[in-house]
């Protein structure tokens, strides 16, 4: 995270023309789909070991945001090519189908979060938009913690329904997915004063320009620290109040440990901008210390609680000159820094049970013996799709190109089943007490999510021409068959309107297997 900070950003030609092709080719090209087929069984694995598995939770998402950072790009690319090649692009229509990918593409992203890290994410306020409803807002967040800013706009975009218009570090232009996107929607990226062009705009002046265009239903989203905390740049910021002669202002900020004290200018800059906008303060509390690569490695895996909290201010609220409003920010910065200091590090719910629900799975019962010796058969048949010798087996004619084409769709397939799954995702036959779940594709499936699995590693198949891979896959569509029916007879059970479902819906395939 420093060390991107130190390197000087590429030309834009260079990072649309290099870069972003070059993480997409490696993604659907290079990488093999044994290492895709692998990640996934890491990913199984460290969702089964609450507390333990650092490296396989390392592997699976970096494998896994490398597969989502090409799909955001060439879903970007289709979107550039629709638009007239790019003649269009800023036209509203266009405008709203970019925010519709970033909320698609961001609730992909938290479900695998969630999923492989054991992150739950907490809102406090359900309904905190409420009170500035049908009017713009200006979102002012604390800064800990790495992604804290992909949590908000998630938020903002999935839960508040407002189009978030961003102001960020350029060193985030690093990033292709997000400099591509971030460059179609309203949003300025930041280059520090001692790398800026003679002219541009610094923070508080882009901060400005993007209020000023807001509309009923946007927010601009900032971030007053400018940073991560850490106790470094929290000394920095206060001696720099001392030696701009804001005495007064540093000893508020050395009462309050727990965050920086805020630059104002921004803040400012949106509210003369756009003066009938609420301010939406946010704090959040979980992914303290974690604001360097050391440090995310030092806390995997995370298996913790982000809880985020918020106070509405309406425009009538906020006072109307500087001094005025600088002193009203520290206020807001002192409720913060207090609400922080009473938040206790949390684990989440997912970690703390191990998914296992009390007086049903327990690890020695019979039942869960029987349902982790299914999830090790099912492992095993995929690291031998994967792995198995090609000396150990007669070879058919392999098409590589169309073994790919194979495992993007059942990748396809396999994500939109997990995401519609949502927490009730689980390898283990038995359900976890979630919920029953009849949307998406399992409208027309049963179990589109084995499936998808059973066309990938037909995919796979297909692109290694071996005779045993061929059988093992048979074997695993087998497994899946005899794995469901046990599945079943535990949803029948727990829910009552599983078997007018499954009476109406097929198994595998629409239409096929439904249960007379």
């Amino acid at each position: 995270m420093r060390a991107a900070g130190s390197l000087r950003l590429p030309p834009i030609w260079v990072r649309r023309l290099v870069i972003a092709p070059a993480l997409v080719f490696v993604a659907v090209a290079v990488l093999p789909v044994t290492v895709i087929l692998l990640a996934v069984v890491a990913g199984v694995v460290s969702w089964a070991l609450p507390g333990r598995g650092r490296l396989l939770r390392v592997f699976a998402m970096t494998v896994f945001y490398l597969m989502w950072e090409a799909l955001a790009l060439v879903s970007l690319f289709l979107l550039w090519v629709g638009s007239g090649f790019g003649l269009l692009i800023r036209r509203p229509a266009f405008q709203e189908a970019h925010y519709t990918l970033t909320s698609r593409l961001l609730a992909l992203l938290f479900w695998q979060v969630r999923w492989t890290l054991r992150l739950d994410i907490v809102h406090e306020d359900p309904d905190l938009y409420g009170a500035a409803h049908g009017r713009p807002v200006i979102v002012v967040s604390r800064h800990a913690g790495p992604g804290d800013s992909f949590v908000i706009v998630e938020a903002l975009l999935n839960r508040y329904s407002r189009d978030p218009m961003i102001v960020l570090k350029d060193t985030l232009q690093w990033d292709p997915a997000i400099d591509v996107l971030l460059h179609r929607i309203p949003s300025r990226f930041v280059t520090p004063r001692r790398h800026r062009r003679a002219g541009a705009p610094g923070g508080a002046e882009a901060v400005g320009q993007l209020a000023a265009g807001m509309d009923d239903d946007d927010a601009v989203l900032i971030f007053p620290e400018g940073a991560n905390v850490t106790p470094r740049r929290r000394e920095s910021r206060i001696r720099a109040l001392r030696a701009a002669g804001h005495d007064a202002l540093a000893d508020r900020a050395e009462a309050m440990p727990n965050v920086m004290p805020p630059h104002v200018g921004g803040v400012m800059a949106a509210m003369e901008a756009c003066p009938e906008a609420a301010v939406i303060v946010v704090a959040h509390t979980g992914l303290e210390g974690l604001s360097t690569v050391r440090d995310v490695w030092r806390e995997l895996p995370i298996d913790k609680r982000i809880t985020m909290k918020g106070w509405t201010a309406m425009p009538e609220e906020i006072p109307s000159d500087a001094e005025r409003r600088t002193m009203w920010l520290f206020d807001w910065w002192e409720r913060v820094d207090g609400w922080i200091g009473q938040k206790e590090d949390e684990v989440s719910d997912a970690a703390g049970k191990g998914r296992l629900v009390p007086g049903r799975m327990r690890l020695l019962d019979r039942q869960a013996r029987l349902d982790w010796t299914l999830v090790a058969v099912q492992a095993l048949l995929f690291l031998g799709v994967g792995f198995w010798p090609a000396s150990w087996s007669p070879d058919v004619p392999g098409a590589p190109i169309a073994g790919l084409a194979v495992v993007l769709v059942g990748a396809v397939g396999l994500a939109v089943s997990g995401f519609h799954l949502g927490r009730a995702l689980t390898p283990l036959p038995t359900p976890n007490g979630t919920g029953l779940i009849a949307k998406g594709l399992y409208r027309w499936m049963r179990h589109p999510l084995y499936t998808s699995v059973v066309v990938i590693c037909a995919g796979v198949a297909v692109a290694r021409g071996e005779v045993v891979v061929w059988g093992l896959v048979a074997a695993l569509a087998v497994f899946f068959e005899l794995k469901t029916r046990l599945e079943e007879s535990y949803l029948l059970r727990e829910y009552d309107g599983y078997a007018d479902y499954a009476a109406r819906t097929g198994k595998f395939v629409p239409g096929l297997g439904r249960i007379r």
